[in-house]
């Protein structure tokens, strides 16, 4: 691939990091080819994930991110995902990127997919610190506004004053929550109507959000709509001929949703989510685990000075007011972060490059739903490492923007990693999980009779069965025996397993 010379030295690192990972592709794939008797894969191999970039998150988050994972050992990427979404919660209600009269809100919507075991709870808790600590403050004002308003309403009841009425007039103090790990689109409206008009949407466990009522098969159209109207320019609606009609400007929701590896592949060959542009709008990652590596530490992170920063600089940034439009609902009106001329220019030659390669053919056609948003969402990054670093900054600069450009890039990279891979038959999927019982059980000798009643759930059935194993046979994992004597008695069928390549 030739190189442009005249594009900035930070989007040529980029373009030179494709090459690569295309060259070791095409390698891995020459070699699979070459080695003579190697069973086929039963989908397509996914390469390596790329290094998560921790030093594009500058100082601040950066220094969280190894904080944390040193001492719970999670993965690096699961750390920094956690990390970012956390910041884009604290700086969402304060300002929009701007460029040429067109706004960016700062919410990041992320995707992070991981085994269960990987600690991603614990990371969350640490990451969302500031964000409890804000929160818990928002309910003590509240609980404190309405026994306000109760003891005054009592006292005009005692003096028979009727003018305590009128303390009926006043708009309903703001419900407090800003943090939501279950909902639907319902509720998400009108948890934005009358509470916090900046919110964010945060599960450790996304399974109970894709397996809930808001992404039933009836109701996940609209829920993938709102959430996507949301992200784009921060509006709600809702037409209702029992409960009435309202429309919302001005409000702000980030999210994070982590999910197993089994719930990923559900989503991510949805039709419906794929086309409607909802995944598109979010941040994937789906790192290598560590469990097995992670050797106790004996450190608290409430004594670390780099998560005390971190928790000391989210929660001011939690705690400035934001600026309200004059009319509207607790209408957010943010003020406007601008690029720097040279940030400008790096951000427009990044813009470029990434378009280049949605031509048929190029890096990213295969991921151009992702691909298209990628552009904007290194603005929004920029945007969110920006106030992180300085709080009361009005200009992006272009380190910043390069960071954030790195940032978006890897995280490009992941979906163009998991593409396809999620698109699978249930004859495959069948297959797999037949394979991966018979090597997580050492068993190198099958029939169907033992595997109907102790295998996998999703293949007990005698047709299911039949289905995997000619998978397996016509993938070279399996090979027939016919009849044979295993555990202690003559089999009809019988099948030999060829080990796992990590076994070999």
């Amino acid at each position: 691939m030739k190189r442009d010379e005249s594009l900035p030295s930070s989007i040529r690192t980029i373009d030179e990091r494709v090459e690569r990972d295309l060259a070791r592709v095409q390698t891995e794939s020459v070699e699979n080819q070459t080695q003579g008797g190697v069973p086929e894969p039963l989908r397509r191999p996914v390469a390596p994930p790329e290094h998560y970039p921790v030093d594009s998150l500058g100082l601040i988050l950066g220094s969280a991110v190894k904080s944390i994972e040193r001492v719970i050992k999670a993965p690096r990427a699961v750390c920094g995902s956690s990390i970012l979404a956390a910041a884009s919660l604290a700086t969402q209600h304060l300002a929009d990127v701007e460029v040429d009269g067109r706004r960016h809100p700062l919410s990041l919507s992320m995707m992070t997919i991981a085994e269960s075991g990987e600690r991603k709870s614990a990371v969350d808790k640490e990451a969302l610190r500031a964000a409890r600590i804000h929160e818990k403050e928002l309910i003590r004002k509240f609980e404190a506004e309405l026994d306000a308003r109760k003891a005054s309403k009592k006292t005009s009841s005692d003096s028979g004053n009727s003018s305590g009425d009128a303390d009926g007039d006043q708009p309903e103090p703001q419900l407090p929550y800003i943090l939501v790990d279950d909902f639907t689109y319902e509720g998400v409206f009108k948890l934005l109507y009358k509470g916090q008009p900046s919110i964010g949407l945060i599960a450790d466990e996304g399974a109970q959000v894709f397996g809930g009522h808001g992404m039933s098969k009836e109701n996940e159209m609209r829920t993938a709509a709102g959430l996507s109207k949301l992200w784009d320019c921060g509006e709600l609606s809702r037409v209702r001929a029992g409960d009435g009609s309202a429309k919302m400007y001005g409000k702000r929701t980030a999210s994070h949703l982590m999910v197993q590896p089994v719930i990923a592949e559900r989503v991510l060959s949805n039709p419906m989510l794929v086309g409607q542009g909802v995944l598109a709008r979010s941040l994937l990652a789906y790192p290598d685990g560590t469990a097995g590596t992670r050797t106790y530490v004996a450190e608290s992170l409430r004594d670390d000075l780099a998560m005390r920063e971190y928790e000391r600089r989210l929660l001011e940034l939690h705690q400035k007011e934001p600026i309200y439009a004059q009319q509207g609902h607790y209408e957010l009106e943010p003020y406007s972060l601008h690029l720097k001329r040279d940030a400008k220019d790096e951000w427009v030659a990044f813009y470029n490059w990434v378009e280049e390669r949605l031509r048929p053919g190029g890096e990213f056609a295969a991921v151009k739903a992702w691909a298209s948003k990628t552009p904007e969402q290194a603005l929004r990054i920029a945007g969110v490492l920006t106030l992180v670093e300085n709080p009361n900054a009005g200009e992006i600069d272009k380190d910043t923007i390069r960071r954030a450009a790195e940032l978006a890039l890897w995280h490009l990279s992941e979906a163009r990693r998991l593409a396809g891979t999620a698109e699978l038959s249930s004859e495959v999927r069948d297959a797999e999980a037949l394979l991966n019982w018979c090597h997580e059980t050492g068993r190198e000798e099958l029939y169907s009779a033992v595997a109907l009643q102790y295998g996998p759930s999703r293949i007990r059935e005698s047709k299911i069965f039949k289905s995997a194993i000619n998978e397996l046979v016509r993938a070279g994992w399996a090979e027939p025996l016919g009849t044979k004597v295993v555990d202690g008695a003559s089999r009809r069928q019988a099948w030999k397993i060829l080990p796992s390549k990590e076994a070999v």
